[in-house]
């Protein structure tokens, strides 16, 4: 979408720019708003950028996203301009791990780009953090999540059956930027965790897997709650490296079970890593860990991650209904940025 011959399109409507759009594989399957010239110099603006900036490099296709670019696939994604320095929050933040950019772009087991907004960035921009976290309806979360895929798919040619070779591909694929609900957390907030301040509007990313749901609607402690999440942790495991980071999304009614039985943070840390590894025996023999099985492979236990702040715990979702979900990373570290921190 940069060649001077696409650069400028006249059309005679609006209905016939979004078909343009098609046209040209601009698009990720579903309408686009056409990238007007003044739409991306209202992103650039508020950014404070010129549009020349190189934001995220794909080393092995010597492709770069500059500023321009991730303005024009924000403008598409349904972006309003005051959501643009998130995106480019994000892009530099993919930046700083190369590996990111790559298991995101190709991997054959379909990882998608997570982000988790906190601070007071949340309520500027009403990303939602509450019922329906993952899901539809909310402009803010389903564009600027929408827009780092575009800028995949549009930057680094990264389409299904061509640079991404995901085998089954992922709804996450759309659009996975979600917020965590500070205020009713147990908790001190995710970012606070990760040592900013509760002021800092700050992104979160990492290249993740699907959520997966964690039911539990009928224990009466918190004990029985994070059993159930370690089942889920370890039925993921199966198929994905040790040791990992992960994202637990709490859901409101759990975390007041948790709460009412005095679980801090690194508690519910330690507990799952110490009571949802697998022996490496058991892991062979069902083809998920290479090589030969040895005496003492059944005592040997692979933990899901090495140390508890590999476990990254939020609070999110409804209430009415007792549920909470993780989410399995690729390995490569989670990273948090100050939102338009150079």
């Amino acid at each position: 979408m940069t060649s001077s011959a696409e650069r400028h399109v006249e059309t005679a409507d609006t209905i016939e720019a979004i078909e343009e759009c098609f046209r040209l594989g601009w698009t990720d399957g579903l309408p686009v708003v056409p990238p007007a010239d003044y739409k991306v110099r209202e992103m650039l603006s508020v950014a404070g950028l010129t549009g020349e900036e190189e934001l995220l490099n794909l080393d092995m296709r010597s492709r770069v996203i500059t500023s321009e670019n991730a303005a024009a696939n924000a403008v598409m994604a349904g972006c309003q301009a005051e959501y643009f320095p998130v995106l480019v929050t994000a892009l530099k933040t993919l930046e700083e791990e190369r590996n990111f950019v790559n298991m995101a772009a190709s991997s054959t087991s379909s990882p998608s780009i997570l982000m988790v907004l906190n601070g007071p960035i949340r309520d500027a921009l009403g990303i939602n953090s509450r019922d329906g976290l993952f899901g539809p309806g909310f402009r803010a979360n389903a564009s600027i999540g929408r827009a780092v895929r575009l800028c995949f798919m549009n930057g680094f040619d990264a389409w299904p059956g061509q640079l991404d070779r995901g085998t089954m591909g992922t709804p996450a694929k759309y659009t996975f930027c979600i917020a965590e609900n500070e205020e009713t957390s147990p908790w001190e907030p995710l970012h606070v965790s990760r040592g900013f301040d509760a002021s800092d509007s700050v992104v979160t990313v990492a290249v993740a897997y699907n959520p997966v749901s964690v039911p539990n609607s009928y224990g009466h402690t918190g004990r029985q709650i994070l059993n159930s999440i370690c089942d889920s942790l370890r039925s993921a495991t199966l198929v994905h490296r040790y040791p990992a980071q992960w994202v637990i999304v709490i859901g409101p009614e759990h975390a007041l079970t948790l709460q009412g039985d005095g679980w801090s943070r690194r508690d519910i840390q330690e507990f799952l890593i110490e009571n949802s590894g697998r022996s490496r025996s058991e892991l062979i023999r069902l083809g998920s860990k290479q090589g030969p099985e040895r005496p003492g492979d059944e005592n040997v236990i692979m933990r899901c991650a090495n140390d508890p702040d590999d476990i990254l715990i939020m609070h999110g979702g409804g209430t009415g209904g007792r549920y909470s979900a993780i989410i399995d990373t690729t390995g490569y570290r989670i990273r948090t940025r100050k939102i338009g921190a150079d």
